[in-house]
């Protein structure tokens, strides 16, 4: 296989490092690695994004050294000193945090040595500082042993450092605070830096208020002939700032972990291409990706290449009780507010349309408010649902009214009828009677039809009246849990 005009490398079938017959590349290793970087960065490329500004920002990790002699095993320590706000309705976050990676070198304490003696006998400049807090000291200041090399005084040029760039940042504040230090020992190296930026993340508003969200911190992928994994280690979802309460408006932390990943090049790109767009047209003559697998394209040669990387993401809780307190109670009285249109007498339509209407519009004025605070998501929220069943159970007020009033309407027009043809009856009775006035007897009958004719309106009412209330009740506990 040609992986340069001027440069062939064998290729051999092994078992291992990421999956069976991976291919591992030995022979020319200085090729090798120069053609590996170009897949990379031509990978960093199609995955950064292009904004002018971006250009302009420092990348918090930027490594030097090349590539180190052998593949290390890189430990993630993520501490995050704040959560500073998270843009719902934008689908930001924005935090600082220490990022503290730490690996084995066994060289690298005598090359930050050498750097260091060279930078104090004045034999060549340093260009980066083993801290950013303190001064490189060169004849005079330097500390007595065994302090002599601590991270404040020394200089780390020569020491390998490995370039982590970061995936999803929308932004890098101009004027962030960024302290580093690079601490080397005998055989490991610890590099810290505060990372303080804004980044674009995913979240799912189903359950909301109720929901949780998992913010991530997307970082740039490596090869495993750099970098052989990235293991997690400590982690804090609250780092150097003491103090008790809430430290963000509206959430709650509640962990912070970091996710690797191991993948090839072909693999991410077919995850891409195939979930969200489509592959290379057959005539494109220099291709990003087939479908089918061809290995027409220069780039099929880095697609099987292993490649590592890490997540950090961090899991907050939405602080429900402020949502349920000025949206859902608000909305729930309303809705118990209308049972007593059914408890109204049916002949007094103006009254129990007008209670029905005036809540209605009640009930508008504060979906304006609650939307005001709910993110715009291609699907509803528990609590959008939970507003349109409630003006659904407003609104049956309207029509049961209306069949309740037409109901009493005619059961009172039979009984007026019903009346005049009783009292004329009472009247010839007693005309034939000598006017003997009616018993207390036919009293009570008519006081007892006269309710008989009223009983179907009421049950309509009881009725109704029960299943509005069970249906708030039900519905309201269905779609909070996620129904």
């Amino acid at each position: 296989m040609k992986l340069h005009p001027s440069a062939e490398v064998e290729v051999e079938e092994v078992v291992g490092r990421g999956g069976g017959g991976k291919r591992n590349w030995k022979g020319k290793a200085l090729w090798q690695r120069r053609e590996l970087a170009w897949a990379m960065a031509w990978m960093w490329c199609l995955c950064s994004r292009t904004s002018p500004c971006l250009g302009q920002m420092t990348v918090p990790f930027h490594g030097q050294g090349g590539f180190p002699e052998e593949p290390v095993d890189i430990y993630v320590s993520p501490m995050m000193e704040r959560l500073l706000e998270v843009d719902d309705k934008n689908y930001r976050f924005e935090n600082v945090v220490y990022l503290y990676l730490s690996w084995r070198d066994t060289k690298a304490f005598q090359k930050m040595k050498d750097s260091t003696d060279a930078y104090r006998n004045s034999t060549r400049d340093c260009s980066r500082p083993c801290s950013s807090e303190g001064s490189l000291p060169r004849n005079t200041g330097i500390p007595p042993p065994p302090f002599q090399y601590s991270a404040e005084v020394s200089c780390c040029d020569d020491v390998w450092l490995p370039t982590i760039g970061m995936q999803n940042v929308y932004e890098l504040p101009e004027g962030r605070v960024q302290p580093y230090s690079i601490l080397v020992e005998k055989e490991a190296v610890a590099w810290w830096t505060a990372i303080h930026a804004i980044y674009f993340t995913p979240m799912d508003f189903r359950l909301f208020p109720f929901d949780s969200q998992k913010l991530q911190m997307q970082f740039h992928y490596q090869s495993v002939d750099v970098v052989k994994r990235f293991i997690p280690s400590t982690f804090s979802s609250r780092f150097l700032i003491r103090g008790e309460g809430d430290i963000v408006s509206g959430w709650a932390v509640a962990n912070i972990e970091v996710i690797t990943r191991n993948f090839t090049l072909g693999e991410e790109l077919d995850f891409f291409i195939s979930k969200y767009g489509g592959y290379a047209s057959p005539d494109d003559p220099f291709p990003l990706k087939e479908k089918n697998g061809a290995n027409g394209s220069e780039l099929y040669q880095y697609y099987d290449f292993d490649l590592v990387t890490f997540d950090i993401v961090i899991t907050i809780n939405r602080l429900w009780r402020y949502y349920v307190l000025n949206m859902i109670v608000p909305i729930i009285l309303l809705v118990c507010l209308s049972l007593i249109t059914y408890v109204i007498p049916g002949e007094n339509i103006d009254a129990r349309i007008a209670l029905n209407l005036t809540l209605f519009l009640s009930l508008t004025a504060l979906q304006f408010i609650i939307n005001d605070q709910l993110p715009k998501s291609s699907y509803p929220s528990a609590v959008t649902k939970l507003v349109l069943i409630c003006y659904i159970c407003v609104a049956f007020g309207v029509p049961e009214t209306i069949v309740v009033y037409a109901i009493s309407r005619s059961s009172k027009v039979k009984e007026e009828m019903a009346s005049k043809h009783s009292s004329q009856k009472a009247i010839n009775e007693d005309k034939d009677n000598n006017g003997v006035l009616e018993s207390n007897m036919s009293l009570v009958m008519k006081v007892m039809k006269r309710k008989k004719s009223a009983m179907v309106p009421f049950i309509i009412d009881m009725v109704s009246l029960v299943v509005v209330f069970l249906t708030v009740i039900i519905s309201t506990v269905l779609v909070l849990h996620g129904y």
